[in-house]
């Protein structure tokens, strides 16, 4: 299994996606867009690690930020730090810290970080590129959002929160410069990254981080920070999009920070009713007095929202997206933006391994292979069409495109054709493929020949498969008639994909996720949200899979306070779940184990830090359990008793422990590790389960999640560093091969 340092969480929806949004400024001729996209300067770096670089977006706090094309082809946007902070040593552990959490932030309102360097000369990092203007700029040129648009912008950015919150971060500097306006919904940019600055850069000088009129007061008094904070910053970006000004009005920041501290905001622009109480509430003084995310979602309930999800937008706004989207999909055409291309697969086309032979609103996409790109894009055609997503006030980020949508021109482009957003890997039951998974991604690979074969479109939010090869699918589909969450069933059979069920949910915002499917394929359970007396909270459903019904829903009580469960997992025999506990701040608070028939607690593994567990493949009574001090042992899921320490990973004593999985048969315990810093190679251990013995000490190329071979012959484990699925032999762990995208 994947072991996180904090929990994670993911957003309760999505908003449909028509077409991108691109940055419109005010000018003489409709046509006419001007960008702030510039050239590269003679002292611009050509390339950042495989990412060539193709214009100047802007700069922020942090350093530099460029628009460059990936490996695979996608738009990126790379932030490269200032050479002053990349000479920093307490920089460079936050940003390496910071920037692997953020990875672990996942959903429809939060852009993905899809590579990064923390331990290169100088560190960066590349998320996805949304062509989208800040609501900044958005107010700026078209004027303040209409009312009917307000509880979108507010459901969107809790969301957003509540997937930043969920993974152990909180994002510290949310304002409007850092939400982009997509027609899918709001995207928050730069979560998580301030705190890498915070405490090196401005602690300097004593200076207070944030932007004055969007800092809670308990942080501008520099005191402890939770989750409060950015609800109090999420109100003060909603009331500047409904009113142009800042919640306390424009001032000094000063006075910005007097007023902050000591005056009411400015409710005025947004009608009386629901939503102007809760955005009071969001802004009390006392963080203690504010929602939490949950509760602010809960409250939208009675707030009208535009019948169709991307409907939000003004019109004016709206009609600048569709005159640029026509002409980006232009450009596009003309550049070439990959070696991919697109097909319509049915049944018997012998191009792919994989067909769907049961309905269930896939395409399964082939690539045949051939083709190189038809040319580079030119920085300036590049950038004609496209917003920076970072300036002065902001930093960079990107879009998780639409899914499935109709126009090839607005095809995805993050996730379904780049490997490195994959954090999760599979073989197939016949050992001949690999399943490459992450959030809204799933490619099939045949390993021998270092191909991709495949990959499903629209892609899963998240996906289990068991060693049967079948595969729990979860799409988190959103809000409005016709959006509903579901989780799908689907079979590897010799290559074939075939339907098994589609367990559909009737309510509304229930964000099904985390998957974990039973060794018999009989049962799933998911992680989802139901209404509470408080607002929102999280449960545990289970799904009986041919009945198609949910049998057990577990709530999330027990020994420690927590609300929040991921890494969700059954034993062997499907009897008992396990899963890994959390606040929803940064604490990590244990392993809990539930009875999967009646929902009742069996035992609870207590340990505030970075814990991860792997159940046994074939003994349901065992569970290794890696603890934050990196120590692993064999323990009892019943009476929680240690059955064997098999000792620390490795001898450096490293921060954090990011993989462990047993071998097939339960004989071999593997474990890799992580480095702060990112500087040095990420290596693992391994254990003989029935002795204890040292197979590999710390020497072990274990760089992220693994999955053993049906017969061991194997191991896959995902180097997210380097963007790759690595195929190592089973006995020795060399590297057999190396799956990365073409260029």
């Amino acid at each position: 299994m994947w072991t996180r340092s904090c929990a994670q969480g993911v957003p309760d929806g999505n908003l449909s996606l028509p077409r991108p949004l691109n940055r419109v400024r005010r000018h003489r001729n409709r046509d006419t867009v001007r960008t702030p996209v510039h050239p590269l300067t003679p002292e611009d770096p050509r390339t950042v690690g495989p990412h060539r670089l193709l214009a100047r977006l802007g700069a922020g706090g942090m350093g530099e930020v460029y628009l460059a094309r990936a490996p695979g082809g996608d738009l990126v946007a790379v932030k490269l730090v200032k050479d002053d902070l990349a000479h920093d040593p307490e920089f460079r552990a936050r940003f390496a810290r910071e920037v692997r959490a953020a990875r672990r932030v996942r959903g429809p309102f939060t852009p993905a970080v899809v590579d990064d360097d923390t331990g290169a000369e100088v560190p960066w990092m590349a998320t996805e590129y949304v062509p989208a203007p800040t609501l900044k700029e958005a107010v700026r040129e078209h004027g303040p959002l209409p009312p009917e648009s307000l509880p979108v912008l507010v459901s969107g950015l809790a969301r957003a929160l509540e997937a930043v919150h969920g993974a152990g971060l909180m994002h510290r500097d949310l304002k409007p410069g850092n939400v982009l306006l997509s027609p899918r919904g709001p995207q928050v940019i730069d979560f998580g990254l301030a705190r890498a600055v915070e405490g090196t850069v401005l602690t300097r000088t004593g200076q207070t981080f944030g932007t004055p009129a969007y800092t809670s007061p308990e942080q501008i008094r520099g005191r402890d920070v939770s989750p409060a904070s950015d609800v109090f910053s999420l109100a003060g970006t909603v009331l500047f999009a409904a009113s142009g000004e800042p919640p306390f009005g424009p001032a000094s920041a000063k006075e910005t920070l007097r007023r902050v501290l000591s005056d009411p905001p400015n409710l005025a622009a947004v009608p009386e009713g629901p939503l102007r109480d809760l955005l009071a509430r969001c802004l009390a003084k006392s963080p203690g007095h504010r929602p939490n995310t949950a509760a602010v979602l809960d409250a939208l309930a009675d707030v009208p929202v535009p019948r169709t999800a991307h409907a939000w937008l003004p019109d004016g706004v709206t009609g600048d997206v569709h005159r640029l989207g026509e002409r980006q999909a232009g450009e596009r055409t003309r550049a070439g933006r990959a070696r991919w291309r697109r097909h319509a697969l049915i049944a018997g086309a012998a191009a792919a391994a994989l067909v769907l032979v049961a309905g269930g609103g896939y395409a399964l996409t082939a690539l045949p292979g051939g083709g190189e790109p038809e040319g580079d894009t030119d920085p300036a055609a590049a950038g004609a069409d496209a917003t920076a997503n970072g300036t002065g006030d902001g930093t960079a980020a990107g879009e998780a495109a639409g899914e499935g949508t109709a126009d090839p021109a607005f095809a995805p482009q993050g996730y379904q054709q780049s490997l490195s957003s994959a954090d999760g890997v599979a073989f197939s039951p016949d050992g001949e493929r690999v399943y490459a998974t992450g959030s809204l991604y799933f490619s099939v690979w045949d390993w021998r020949a270092g191909e991709i074969t495949a990959f499903l479109d629209p892609s899963p939010s998240e996906t289990d498969i068991n060693a049967d090869g079948v595969m729990a699918m979860v799409h988190a589909d959103g809000v409005g008639p016709g959006h509903q969450d579901r989780i799908e069933l689907l079979r590897d059979t010799d290559g074939t994909l075939t339907e098994e069920a589609v367990l559909v949910y009737e309510e509304q915002r229930t964000n099904p996720r985390n998957p974990a499917l039973s060794s018999d394929g009989a049962r799933v359970a998911v992680v989802a949200n139901e209404p509470g007396r408080d607002g929102i909270e999280h449960v545990i459903h289970v799904w009986d899979v041919a009945a198609g019904e949910r049998v057990l829903t577990v709530p999330l009580l027990g020994p420690d306070t927590f609300s929040h469960v991921f890494d969700l997992e059954f034993t062997a025999d499907g009897e008992r779940l396990l899963g890994t506990v959390s606040d929803g701040s940064e604490r990590v608070l244990g392993v809990a184990v539930w009875d999967a028939d009646t929902g009742d607690w069996v035992h609870y593994f207590e340990g505030p830090g970075n814990l991860g567990f792997a159940p046994h493949p074939t003994d349901p009574s065992v569970m290794a359990l890696l603890e934050d001090t990196d120590r692993v042992r064999l323990v009892d899921l019943d009476t929680g008793t240690t059955l064997r320490d098999l000792g620390r990973i490795g001898e450096d004593d490293p921060d954090v422990g990011f993989s462990l999985a047993f071998s097939s048969d339960g004989e071999r315990l593997y474990a890799g590790v992580g480095d702060p810093y990112g500087v040095t190679e990420l290596l693992g251990t391994v254990w003989d389960t029935g002795t204890g013995e040292v197979l590999r000490d710390g020497d072990a190329l274990l760089p992220g999640p693994l999955d053993p071979h049906p017969r061991d012959e194997f191991l896959a484990v995902v180097d997210p560093e380097a963007g790759q699925v690595l195929i190592l032999d089973g006995e020795n762990l060399t590297v057999v091969n190396e799956l990365e995208q073409p260029d």
